[in-house]
This record gives C-alpha cells, structure tokens and sequence, in this order.
C-alpha cells in the first residue's frame, strides 16, 4: 500500500513540473521577445528571459509542484547546482547526437526530454527533498 501511495505521488507531481517548467519557459520567451522589441540586443534578451525564467521556475517548482517547506537558502542553491548539471546534460546529449547524425531539431527534441526527466528526478530526490521528520513518536 505504501509503494502505491508513493508511485502516486510522484506522478502526480510529473504534470505540475511540466506546466511550472513550460510556464517559466513561455516567461523567458515572452521577456525576450519584449526586449528585443525595444532594441535590446538578442543575446542579451535572451540571457535576461533565462533569467527570469529560472526564477520563475524555481519559485513555481518550490510552490507549486513540490510544495516545499525547505528554506530558500537550502533550496535554491540546490536548485540552481541542477540548473547547471541541466545546462551540462544538454550540451552533452544535443552534442553527441549531432555528432551520430542527427539532425538538429531531432537532437534538441530528444535532449530537452532526457533533461526534462533528468531535472525531475533531481528536483524530486535532492532539490526539494526534505529530511524525514526524526521527531521520536
């Protein structure tokens, strides 16, 4: 019984970490978008969209999808280390898929989903988990 309340609960949070995450992506885009439409150059949007895309993803993961009690000064250092191994399994993956002969939109499509599960698991086990309350019952 408990392997099934747990199973539930993991999915459960699958579909929150994918709209938090495709919100937070839409932010970026948007934030870009606005930037550039105002002269700024497109690098320079982008990197500003990420940005705020990261901390609006961090907010919405912490919230909404995992419902954390965890600091902030615990969590986002945490949740900024997976950012960075993210970023890292991204160019790995995109990178040794070009490298087989894959084509571009093929190899982003395939990167984004293995780091999308990778991120999931990383938010779920070391991100925003929380000690398990050691109070004597």
């Amino acid at each position: 019984m408990k392997l099934l309340a747990m199973l539930e609960t993991r999915l459960g949070r699958l579909p929150r970490f994918l709209v938090a995450g495709g919100g937070a992506t839409l932010i970026h885009w948007l934030t870009m978008w606005a930037l550039v439409q105002t002269g700024v150059d497109a690098r320079l949007a982008t990197s500003i969209g990420a940005g705020v895309g990261l901390l609006v993803n961090y907010l919405a993961q912490h919230r909404f999808t995992f419902e954390s009690n965890l600091a902030h000064g615990v969590a986002f250092p945490r949740y900024l280390a997976g950012a960075a191994l993210g970023w890292v399994l991204n160019l790995v993956a995109f990178s040794a898929l070009i490298g087989a002969g894959a084509g571009i939109v093929w190899s982003q499509g395939i990167a984004t989903a293995v780091v999308a599960l990778a991120n999931f698991l990383f938010a779920q086990r070391f991100v925003f988990h929380e000690a398990p309350d050691e109070t004597p019952e």
